[in-house]
């Protein structure tokens, strides 16, 4: 194992439901983020003298005759014959290198199920031929790119938000929440308050609304207070490749509003994120409890917007007790933490025997992941 990581280092792949991350250990960020979309003109895997990168990925597959498959719902894997081809792609495409070369650290989302494990040893051995491989959960992958072994880490992503405790560099799954409050159902609510106003929404309105939403939406530090100032303060133009433009006024801070204020008929499964910390930290023992609100590490391409972190900490305080200390901490990059966290860990001298070699799952087959991967 120490040979294969000294002779080419390794490849980390992180899936999500939207994207898919993927790069080469030891550096801050992933070569290459494309999307989950894939579609399937032929079998997978190929048979012998096909071309195996024939499936088409990420913006290709939309327009295909074929129907795209969806790599993953919910944050959770569906589709592994999707999955073989995208990081097949991945190797062949994107990196240009061949997964024979190279061992593979894939990241697992939370809660994801354990017999999915076995699975995903099967297609990388089996049908990539990788040399070495291994499963981290994505929770302690954050924290490991915060610098942390410990902490809560919530993930506001495009279809799921989840808070997960991670101790000591194990994920407590016990303790674990989910939310369906994430970033799809935002881009959703963002072409309905548009919609409201009276706004034409022609099609390019509508393919463009995740880069609308990302560009021009805001989190308030106070919705109401920020309702009371005068439109001109917010109002902003957005530019379409057509060459029209249509105007966001207060629909750039209503949408992430969502976040934290989801309508009551919206049910419990869209509790805002704060209340899903505090539900998650509840489920822990007090003298833990203290520590995890002191490292409470915000991650996903959801979290990223202008006013989130100070909004988030200010509405953890107002649920706590006054002598509660919170410290709550965004990088830059957290859209791409849990794939950071897989290049620091794999870069590590003494993570090399942690690799499950070819040898080893040729002798005792894919149970033993769980063996190894926990």
């Amino acid at each position: 194992s120490q040979k294969l990581e000294l002779r080419t280092g390794a490849v980390v792949i992180d899936p999500g439901t939207r994207s898919c991350r993927a790069g080469f250990c030891g550096e801050q960020t992933p070569r290459v983020e494309i999307n989950t979309l894939v579609g399937c003109p032929v079998a997978w895997p190929p048979g012998p003298g096909e071309n195996r990168s024939e499936a088409s990925t990420g913006e290709e597959a939309l327009p295909g005759p074929e129907a795209g498959m969806q790599l993953m719902q919910k944050g959770i894997t569906t589709n592994w014959e999707a999955a073989g081809s995208l990081w097949q792609h991945l190797f062949d495409h994107e990196l240009q290198v061949p997964p024979e070369d190279y061992p593979l650290l894939l990241t697992e989302p939370p809660l994801s199920p354990s017999r999915h494990r076995g699975k995903m040893v099967e297609l990388v051995f089996e049908a990539l031929g990788c040399p070495g491989f291994f499963i981290s959960q994505q929770p302690v992958l954050t924290a490991y790119a915060h610098g942390r072994t410990s902490g809560l880490v919530v993930d506001v992503g495009h279809a799921v938000s989840c808070a997960v405790p991670v101790h000591e560099g194990y994920s407590l799954a016990h303790a674990a929440k989910k939310s369906e409050l994430a970033g799809s159902q935002l881009s959703w609510y963002l072409l309905k308050l548009l919609g409201d106003r009276g706004e034409v929404l022609s099609s390019e309105v509508a393919d463009r609304v995740e880069d609308i939403k990302h560009k021009c939406c805001y989190v308030a530090s106070s919705f109401e207070a920020e309702c009371q100032l005068p439109p001109g303060s917010y109002t902003l133009d957005y530019a379409l490749p057509d060459g029209q433009t249509i105007s966001l006024s207060k629909e750039r801070f209503q949408c992430p509003e969502m976040l934290f204020n989801p309508p009551a008929a919206w049910g419990i499964s869209y509790a805002g994120i704060h209340d899903m910390a505090q539900r998650s930290l509840t489920q822990l023992p007090e003298q833990m409890r203290s520590m995890m609100y002191r490292n409470i590490l915000l991650c996903g391409g959801s979290s990223l917007f202008e006013g989130l972190e100070r909004r988030f900490h200010s509405e953890l305080l107002q649920i706590l007790a006054p002598s509660t200390k919170v410290k709550v901490a965004a990088t830059p990059l957290r859209r791409y933490s849990a794939w950071t966290g897989g290049s620091i860990l794999t870069s590590l001298t003494n993570f090399q025997t942690w690799w499950i070699r070819r040898d080893e799952y040729n002798e005792e087959g894919p149970g033993i992941v769980h063996q190894r991967c926990y």
